[in-house]
């Protein structure tokens, strides 16, 4: 193929294509991919936090939640028209959440070794979708530690095996915790070393995920779908669908840009493409309490903090539960 200016898309022209463009393919990968949680339906998007990514001033934000209808028992019909039945009352409740402006650069000396027609920028865009659905991961695994460092909430989630890690244990810590709602825990996150003790147990099955491209491991005859990951550490958690909720979109201004410093390389010149957008991680069911320095919100270690979330609803609603190793 020979390289002419018709065929080649150099920085310049990079740099004059709307952001909306670029944009649009690294959402259109983004989408397209996913990673374990997302698969297992612990992590979900929905209107409400996609609503409180740009609602209100600063950094903090709520989101939105409808409560349970109350029970009471339902109305025996009369002929009286002067009883009247008292309807039972709809509303909703707000959870603290924060949301965080990020950004990521991609730098090369001498970018002049243009991009190659749209093939450089469709992988451009692609790489930059799997670097947020990896920094997606590593932001919900920032707010989980700040649940389980929380002495005052963790303790609500926690159960503490007796012995090693088997299903009896899960069966007992998720009952334990949830009481008849125990349902609601239908995913075990694990390292490596705990997944083996099953496997080497014979307790794990696989079967294929139906909506998406992921295979789970199972426990329990499909009770319990596995996600593997080394930075649950020694702990197993028991998660559900929707526990956490995310949202993300590009920054209002200058979401991509270009930057040159022609001096770089001893005057080769050095091209960075910026892209920034803001993202919410927001546990459901919590409130977001902590601190942070940063005006474009906290970094993941202060995520992290034991003062980052409380519970601020029913913990047995909740589809979490943190085992913790036999002493």
């Amino acid at each position: 193929m020979a390289y002419t200016r018709d065929n080649v898309l150099t920085i310049e022209d990079f740099a004059k294509l709307p952001t909306s463009t670029v944009w649009a393919g690294v959402d259109a990968a983004y989408n397209a991919g996913t990673n374990p949680f997302r698969a297992a339906g612990v992590l979900t998007s929905a209107n409400s936090i996609a609503r409180s990514l740009n609602a209100g001033e600063g950094i903090r934000t709520e989101v939105q939640a409808w409560n349970d209808l109350p029970y009471v028992e339902s109305n025996v019909s009369n002929s009286d028209p002067e009883d009247h039945a008292t309807p039972l009352k709809t509303d909703s409740k707000l959870w603290q959440a924060v949301r965080t402006h990020r950004n990521m650069g991609v730098s090369a000396m001498n970018l002049a070794t243009d991009f190659t027609a749209l093939e450089a920028l469709n992988y451009l865009q692609s790489r930059v979708a799997n670097y947020k659905n990896t920094d997606e991961v590593a932001h919900l695994f920032a707010v989980l530690n700040g649940l389980v460092a929380g002495d005052a909430t963790a303790k609500k989630f926690t159960y503490q095996m007796t012995g090693e890690p088997d299903l009896a244990e899960l069966l007992k810590g998720v009952q334990a915790t949830k009481l008849d709602n125990d349902g609601i825990v239908n995913t075990i996150g694990m390292n490596s070393a705990n997944h083996l003790k099953f496997q080497l147990a014979n307790l794990i099955d696989t079967v294929p995920a139906s909506e998406a491209n992921v295979s789970f491991s199972t426990i329990g005859g499909g009770r319990f779908r596995i996600v593997r990951d080394e930075r649950f550490g020694a702990n197993l958690v028991g998660m559900g669908a929707g526990l956490f909720h995310f949202a993300t979109a590009p920054q209002a201004r200058k979401s991509v840009e270009v930057e040159s410093d022609a001096s770089a390389g001893n005057g080769s010149g050095q091209e960075t493409i910026w892209f920034r957008w803001k993202s919410i991680v927001h546990p459901m069911g919590f409130d977001y309490t902590g601190n942070f320095v940063a005006e474009g919100g906290p970094t993941f270690a202060e995520l992290n903090s034991a003062a980052a979330y409380k519970a601020a609803t029913d913990v047995k609603k909740i589809p979490l539960v943190v085992f913790k190793p036999a002493a």
